[in-house]
């Protein structure tokens, strides 16, 4: 393991040794701190004396499959052994019967549930105080937390400030190949992370992982298990095209137009996606020919493509520039909306919680959103502007609240 580890499980390995209870693992984005927990986690596990019990929790289970459970598969590549992953249960069993249990947050009988070892709590800002303590309480030995610091939240007022916690800081120019010196990001990836520098905030948070404010965030929604049966909804899906950076983002959306209540599923979130992909994507997710999908107007060719298919893609209601008070107009219209979004829309919350107003030179906020976080909402914006929208309106009056 020793030559694929980073400088972040060095210094989260050498703040495991020396506390006697917490590491605060605070970071920037793709500072690689899940997977050096990980690594940190499954090598302390894999050579305890007695067996040990290990959990690694994050918010909801499709957000832990999605991450830590793909990374702790990436890092076990080389030993994995089906037979000893209970798949139903989200359980490995190591060879010298420690085990290694994955569960989410809103699992009541998780959360309140037998004793552990040790905890991992993954991106911790998205967990409240009152179930991180009920964690805490049933783990006997260390606790690793982890985060992005989009805000201030508990874990900086009530779990750092102890004298048993350690707490380490990281950014994309720390996750290096101790052992090499070199990157485990992409050219790519690392251009993509310097792109956002203008954004203040953004960068603040997500480039030099300290704490920021997320102020001005554009969306309030609600987190379901499920889409509600559509009965007595009205079904509209829109798609924003994407292919080698940006991904093809395409959503379904239960309207109660009487509520004004919009239920939203992620579908797709994608890249490298042809039009004959996406096509065959629609199609299994069961589109029939009548329901209505509606896509970057700025894409006619595409959404030409894919109707020869057999499916209803139309031209999203007017392009609107993101500094335009066009733009602004549907946004104000749409937080008119509530929006209800399932779980599983892993993407789709992730922009949700970083979706926000631009700001000046001098940090105040200005009529347009960032030009970030917006793929899947884009989608979103296509599909219920399209449908309920008011058309043709054309002026703005335009005030940020």
């Amino acid at each position: 393991m020793d030559s694929q580890t980073s400088k972040v499980f060095r210094w989260t390995a050498d703040a495991f040794n020396r506390t006697s209870r917490f590491v605060s693992s605070c970071g920037g984005t793709r500072s690689g701190k899940t997977f050096a927990n990980l690594q940190l986690l499954i090598w302390i596990a894999g050579h305890d004396s007695t067996p040990t019990i290990n959990s690694v929790v994050s918010e909801t289970m499709p957000h832990l499959k999605r991450g830590a459970i793909r990374d702790f598969q990436t890092i076990m590549e080389p030993i994995w052994d089906d037979k000893r992953w209970n798949k139903t249960d989200s359980i490995y069993l190591l060879p010298n019967g420690s085990i290694i249990e994955f569960f989410s947050a809103d699992s009541p009988d998780k959360v309140h549930g037998p004793a552990r070892d040790r905890l991992f709590i993954n991106e911790c800002q998205n967990i409240s105080y009152e179930v991180a303590r009920q964690l805490f309480v049933r783990t006997k030995d260390k606790i690793i937390l982890d985060y992005n610091p989009t805000h201030s939240f508990w874990t900086n007022e009530k779990i750092e400030n102890q004298d048993n916690c350690i707490t380490i800081h990281s950014t994309f120019l720390d996750n290096i190949n101790e052992a090499t010196g070199e990157s485990f990001l992409s050219d790519n990836q690392i251009a993509e992370i310097l792109s956002n520098r203008h954004d203040r905030n953004w960068w603040q948070v997500y480039g030099e992982g300290k704490i920021g404010t997320l102020e001005g965030l554009i969306y309030a929604f609600e987190q379901i298990d499920r889409m509600p049966e559509p009965e007595g909804l009205k079904e509209v899906w829109g798609m924003d095209f994407g292919f080698t950076n940006d991904p093809t983002a395409i959503v379904r959306c239960l309207v109660d137009t009487g509520r004004k209540i919009v239920y939203v599923d992620e579908k797709c979130y994608r890249t490298r996606m042809m039009n004959a992909d996406i096509a065959a994507l629609l199609k299994a997710e069961g589109i029939g020919p009548a329901t209505e999908i509606y896509a970057d107007c700025a894409e006619p060719k595409s959404i030409a493509e894919i109707r020869t298919a057999g499916l209803k893609v139309m031209p999203s209601d007017k392009d609107a520039p993101v500094r335009s008070q066009k733009l602004s107009f549907q946004l104000q219209w749409m937080q008119g909306w509530q929006l209800k979004v399932t779980k599983s829309s892993v993407n789709l919350i992730k922009e949700l919680r970083n979706y926000t107003w631009d700001k000046d030179k001098d940090g105040n906020s200005v009529n347009y959103p960032i030009d970030t976080f917006n793929h899947l909402l884009d989608a979103l914006r296509y599909a219920v502007w399209s449908k309920f929208g008011k058309r043709g309106t054309g002026s703005y009056n335009i005030s940020i609240t």
